[in-house]
């Protein structure tokens, strides 16, 4: 799919919609970046009409395209935008598990890793500048994302930025139910069956992508408390000890 700039589109967001939310992102992580010896570039492809987004090393720069096309989807709000430069980012910061290959591992975090650290990191140190209470203060919210953000969330703070990671969830599902043509819709009280013997680290079913952002913005991990790059359990939510905000069973299977 290709929306052109300048081609009226109902929904999306604009051009400096576009860069805010990466001006932010740079602004946020930058420093985290360049404590790893790495560099963070952003390439802002606002012209360009792909709807899509992508990841990729050069040497020890962390590569992210993020092209204008997907902006300009109508599926796509401001939250759904943060949280696919989250997914890109994720790509290179989101720990265990990697994506393998034939010849053995890669830098990249797996597609549904890279999920579950947009709404389980990135997303709230993104939304934590916000006025989130305002902002959702007219909204109709999930009934099943507003009673499961409640119950994990004492906090108000936390709560709210749950809340407002919902609306990043639905929106970027909603674009993959759109660009898929398919006609089953995700929602967050209808979660994907699917038992995997191993994991996959290949893009996600739609439904299963919506669980992996919900689990991400349910788990209790603090967003300071450090991922790591061989061990799927640090800084995450886990089975047995976790009921609650666990890689979603449909993409992952835990190795012990």
């Amino acid at each position: 799919m290709y929306i052109p700039a300048g081609v009226f589109t109902v929904g999306g967001i604009t051009e400096q919609q576009f860069n805010m939310v990466l001006d932010r992102l740079e602004r946020l992580f930058a420093k985290d970046v360049e404590a790893m010896g790495d560099r963070l570039k952003i390439n802002r492809l606002w012209n360009d009409g792909t709807v899509n987004a992508s990841a990729q090393r050069s040497g020890n720069t962390q590569v992210l395209n993020m092209y204008g096309g997907l902006a300009r989807h109508a599926a796509t709000n401001i939250e759904g935008f943060a949280l696919v430069a989250c997914h890109e980012f994720g790509h290179h910061n989101g720990g265990a598990p990697k994506m393998q290959s034939w010849f053995g591992g890669a830098w990249a975090t797996n597609e549904g890793g890279s999920d579950y650290y947009a709404s389980l990191k990135c997303l709230r140190r993104f939304f934590a500048e916000d006025d989130n209470a305002a902002i959702l203060k007219d909204l109709d919210l999930d009934p099943n994302a507003e009673a499961a953000c409640t119950a994990q969330f004492p906090d108000e703070q936390d709560r709210l930025i749950c809340l407002r990671t919902s609306l990043a969830g639905q929106s970027v599902a909603n674009l993959f139910q759109a660009l898929r043509k398919e006609t089953s819709a995700p929602t967050f009280g209808t979660p994907d069956k699917n038992v995997v013997s191993r994991t996959d680290d290949r893009h996600p079913a739609t439904q299963c992508r919506l669980d992996t952002y919900f689990a991400g913005m349910l788990c209790v991990a603090k967003e300071s408390e450090k991922l790591s790059n061989s061990d799927y359990k640090s800084g995450s939510c886990y089975a047995p000890r976790d009921t609650a905000g666990v890689r979603p069973r449909c993409w992952f299977a835990p190795t012990n």
